[in-house]
């Protein structure tokens, strides 16, 4: 290996040794926006899935990555799952979520990093509703924009 390639290698690995795996913190402690925003180059997304179903439904929701299993979580109406992660350096992050209850389920990608990197850079919020699943675009705050739907899952086997 050549002296440059053991130079970049050295410079990579404290990179690599920071990214945190995936940890399931519900209910979640808030973290000052200098904490959130970079961390050598790499940005903690806080992921949120709400339950928005009707008459108290219970949904049960399991999440993974290729290296993170999240585990099962039942969430009633108005409660939420949350987690956090560090997207990997070369834009691969992939989470999916396998969703369940009386009226429908499906499996769907959560947080794609090509995706999502730009529409959700800090914050991914999910409503689950009875007609499917709505991820919802990160509020501007320096252009004023709030958040809105930019992406709908329908039920697989409502």
């Amino acid at each position: 290996m050549g002296s440059i390639s053991k130079q970049l290698l050295l410079l990579l690995f404290p990179i690599m040794a920071t990214c945190d795996p995936a940890t399931s913190t519900n209910p979640i402690t808030e973290k000052s926006d200098a904490e959130t925003n970079h961390i050598l180059g790499l940005y903690l997304v806080h992921m949120r899935i709400v339950n928005n179903l009707s008459d108290n439904q219970p949904l049960n929701v399991h999440c993974k990555s290729k290296d993170d299993d999240l585990n099962n979580h039942v969430i009633y109406r108005g409660q939420s799952f949350r987690w956090r992660f560090r997207p990997n350096i070369w834009g691969t992050t992939l989470f999916f979520c396998h969703f369940s209850w009386a009226g429908g389920e499906g499996s769907y990608d959560i947080y794609k990093n090509r995706r999502d990197y730009d529409r959700c850079k800090h914050a991914c919020n999910w409503y689950v509703t009875q007609e499917g699943i709505e991820g919802y675009t990160e509020e501007d705050k320096l252009n004023k924009k709030p958040p809105k739907v930019d992406i709908f899952f329908n039920w697989q086997n409502p």
